[in-house]
């Protein structure tokens, strides 16, 4: 019996402490080294540098990303290494710089792709891959990159360029918020899929949780250092040609340079900034230059595209008369808020609750693992209802998981409410499961409308966005504490009058106005709010006179407005945006199955060339490099977002390292109890 408990306590007790170390190992690596993926050997950390340069031309900014790779060491190396992008990029370009020479990389099918990596990696060329994990997440992999040898990867995108009332921006994702992927993945059925970098279509048992193969980095598993940072600098140059005289120009969280030569203005940072802190640049218009409505259009291959920025008359919703409003103020307090985040959301709350008129009513949900309402339902805005919801913000502490769901439930709880009702929610959407978040948020909207409010260095822009285009709400960015009143603001300024509702885009030259003819993305047109820009892409057969109007209904009348002809049709890469927003239709709709929207993308994608959930970029040199000897393949490390705090909880799913832990306590306590009986079994027999 006492070696029995004795074996007992050891084995569990070592195996406790066996699984924290490898939890914490998996998800602290405190290292900057870089750890091979095939062994355990470690190696010094490959310095990688990013030049990005924009040429924006009124609200279309071309975009390139030059990765530099450098091997120090006297091996042959393989890199890797995960970056974000804007989550409307479409990424039509990558080149790879080997000396003076430049391989241009194709579009291939995702698994052929790879497979003409692997193969080119195990011949000893030189190859690169560029692929898409998420719509605003991408991976980059260079194999046989000689000793001493430096290599750029060059990748290009197409982007819009977003547009607030008078307010012009464009945002460069530099870092990345660690994800959370919910503890239990939340069962998941065939029609609720990630899109897989696999063929194999899931079964219905199966639970998904990323859209990754073996070899490729999951958004959960991306190499973070809580240490110290590796070396990530960054270099911003863009060449802005506005189309009018400015009267602001600024980047709110860098130091820049600005330099104008006629219309045209370069912008530069001061210095070489690290990738732990989202780039924008914000511009405005001199009064009463703003432009109402803009159309860029490129003829390509039997058809015109179009796409179509168009501002709301704002004389015309600020005459009309405020509504009661329930409004539903949904806080995240988990542990990837902490730091600075969880101060924003607070002083963002804080602000929220003094826009409410006497009038409206309100609720307040605080959410990390779990989900809690303040009150049992929205109460009047009273000066004791107000002081006991401060209250409540006030003790929240950034801590556990991000179980949105849970909340998306609480807040979407009236689907038909008879007042306006306005789900407001403050995160960053550090989430894996997306796209299940989506399909809840459209299954349970009913007459509700849903915005997100960006919070942190870093936060994830794609979900943020798509969920506000889900919820036919908005999407506002706090990236600092001193931009939360001003931009909350702009927020409840959209919020204060009515919507236009029930948008679309007519053609009464074409037998009976079909729309279809139009090809138009998003199919249908979220609503639009005082200020907010109304983008929208469609194709038309050349040839054909077409008369096009858009129409919507506001509180009081109809409204509609005619566009104007198109001029040229020389506006290059708008095929690929409109392609790359029907690509993002597809994947909205929730109506087809995972081998519809598979042949749909892909063959979208391989038409347009451009990277996609079944599509990437490959470059082979066909020259062999490496011949005998071995390669040895590295991730390189992200840095953390800037006032990112990993001790008060790493945004993680469930793992076996608590219950070990406890197995391990109580074994302790079981051994020591033993130990305690003996030694009083031997005192009473001396």
């Amino acid at each position: 019996m006492k070696r029995v408990l004795f074996f007992l306590f050891w084995g569990t007790f070592l195996l406790s402490i066996n699984a924290v170390s490898i939890a914490d190992d998996e998800l602290f690596p405190s290292s900057i080294n870089y750890r091979s993926l095939e062994s355990d050997l470690t190696f010094k950390q490959l310095p990688l540098s990013t030049d990005i340069e924009m040429h924006i031309n009124s609200v279309v900014s071309r975009v390139s990303v030059k990765q530099t790779f450098s091997n120090e060491s006297d091996q042959w190396l393989e890199g890797v290494y995960q970056f974000p992008l804007p989550e409307n990029a479409a990424v039509d370009t990558l080149k790879m710089h080997i000396g003076q020479r430049i391989i241009e990389g194709e579009v291939q099918e995702k698994q052929q792709a790879q497979r003409t990596y692997e193969k080119a990696k195990a011949e000893g060329k030189r190859a690169s891959l560029v692929e898409q994990v998420r719509d605003n997440l991408f991976t980059t992999k260079l194999a046989n990159i000689a000793p001493g040898e430096s290599i750029t990867i060059h990748i290009e995108f197409q982007q819009l360029v977003h547009n607030d009332g008078t307010h012009f921006s464009v945002r460069m994702p530099l870092g990345i918020t660690p994800r959370y992927e919910p503890s239990q993945a939340i069962s998941t059925s065939v029609d609720d899929y990630n899109y897989l970098s696999s063929d194999a279509k899931p079964s219905a048992s199966e639970t998904i949780v990323s859209d990754h193969d073996s070899a490729q980095l999951s958004p959960a598993t991306t190499l973070f250092n809580t240490g110290g940072q590796p070396d990530r600098p960054v270099n911003v140059t863009v060449h802005l040609n506005p189309g009018f005289d400015l009267s602001l120009l600024e980047s709110p969280y860098h130091q820049i340079v600005t330099q104008q030569t006629g219309e045209q203005y370069t912008i530069q940072l001061e210095n070489p900034a690290q990738a732990e802190r989202d780039f924008v640049l914000n511009w405005q218009p001199q009064l009463g230059q703003e432009p109402k409505v803009a159309l860029f259009s490129e003829s390509y291959e039997g058809h015109n595209y179009h796409i179509l920025m168009m501002l709301p008359p704002t004389h015309d919703f600020v005459q009309q008369k405020t509504q009661p409003r329930e409004m539903i103020f949904v806080i995240d307090s988990s542990g990837s808020m902490s730091g600075d985040s969880m101060q924003q959301a607070k002083q963002g709350l804080y602000y929220a609750l003094t826009q409410l008129g006497s009038e409206d009513t309100f609720n307040i949900i605080d959410f990390d693992h779990e989900a809690t309402k303040l009150f049992d339902e929205a109460v009047p805005a009273t000066q004791s209802n107000l002081e006991m919801a401060k209250y409540f913000v006030a003790t929240l502490e950034a801590d556990g998981g991000t179980e949105i769901a849970k909340a998306i439930n609480l807040a979407l709880d009236k689907p038909n409410s008879t007042l306006l009702r306005q789900v407001v929610f403050l995160t960053d959407g550090s989430i894996g499961n997306e796209r299940q978040i989506f399909q809840m948020i459209e299954n349970q909207l009913g007459n509700n409308r849903l915005f997100t409010i960006g919070i942190g260095a870093a936060p994830n822009s794609y979900f943020m966005s798509k969920a506000a285009n889900y919820g036919r709400g908005t999407f506002t960015y706090i990236g600092k504490a001193s931009e939360v009143q001003s931009q909350l603001e702009k927020l409840f300024k959209k919020l204060r009058y009515p919507a236009l509702e029930n948008l679309s885009l007519e053609n009464p030259s074409l037998e009976n106005g079909a729309a279809s003819k139009l090809e138009l993305y998003p199919g249908h047109l979220r609503d639009l709010y005082l200020g907010e820009p109304l983008f929208v892409s469609y194709r038309t057969p050349k040839g054909i006179n077409h008369n096009i109007q858009v129409k919507g209904k506001a509180d009081s009348y109809d409204w509609s407005f005619k566009l104007p002809p198109v001029t040229n049709g020389r506006d290059k890469g708008i095929a690929r945006l409109w392609a790359r927003m029907k690509i993002d239709a597809i994947k909205s709709d929730f109506n087809l199955s995972y081998d519809q929207s598979r042949e749909q993308i892909l063959q979208t994608a391989l038409d347009y060339h451009l990277v996609s959930d079944f599509t990437s970029l490959v470059a082979v040199d066909k020259t062999p490099a490496r011949v005998m000897e071995e390669l040895k393949k590295l991730q390189l490390a992200n840095r953390t977002p800037d006032g990112w705090k990993a001790p008060h909880g790493y945004p993680q799913g469930g793992t076996a390292a608590n219950l070990a832990m406890l197995i391990g306590l109580l074994a302790l306590l079981l051994a020591l109890a033993y130990q305690y009986t003996m030694n009083r079994r031997n005192r009473t027999q001396a």
